[in-house]
């Protein structure tokens, strides 16, 4: 959960977690549309991609957006990830499939 104090703004979850040599996962939230814009995506972002790294142990997280949401891209960026391409018909959303663009951020020193 994304949390302002006691109120819940949003939700923040890692899926996919793989170990082993690949050690990786991925990222994905959401912010309430009245707590856009205030930073809460990106300090969720900052801190959990902290304790993937740290408390798990993982060397990557991926993130993926539509081509046209450019705010969670903004989010993405400004907390550390590189765009790395777009993945086409990556992800069913409303009965279609949607391209993505793709990002990651590996841990530091790696």
């Amino acid at each position: 959960m994304v949390l302002v104090g006691s109120e819940v703004v949003g939700f923040i979850a890692l899926s996919n977690v793989i170990r082993w040599n690949f050690r990786s996962c991925s990222v994905g939230y959401w912010i309430a549309e009245a707590h856009n814009g205030r930073g809460h995506a990106t300090a969720a972002v900052r801190r959990i991609c902290e304790l993937a790294f740290t408390e798990l142990g993982l060397h990557r997280v991926e993130a993926g957006t539509l081509l046209t949401n450019e705010a969670s891209q903004h989010v993405l960026s400004n907390s550390g990830f590189s765009r790395i391409g777009v993945a086409p018909k990556y992800l069913e959303i409303a009965g279609s499939w949607q391209d993505h663009v793709l990002f990651q951020r590996v841990a530091d020193g790696d």
